[in-house]
């Protein structure tokens, strides 16, 4: 089952730009509009991991979607 988690603080290009290259290495994809990452099916990582590593970026936060 694919995860998708919305991303806070991504508004422009430059935002998704650097998440992207945070969520290259977990393979996951971004879009910025609507400003999700998705991880592909098999790879299972927490909002707190996720958020572990966007903060390093900048003001950006992760938060699952629920279905």
């Amino acid at each position: 089952m694919t995860q998708v988690f919305e991303i806070s603080g991504m508004h422009c290009g430059g935002c998704a730009s650097r998440v992207q290259r945070a969520a290259t290495a977990l393979g996951a994809t971004v879009t910025l509009d609507p400003p999700r990452l998705s991880l592909p099916e098999g790879v299972s990582l927490d909002a707190e991991a996720i958020n572990k590593a966007l903060a390093e970026l900048g003001d950006y936060s992760a938060k699952p979607l629920t279905g």
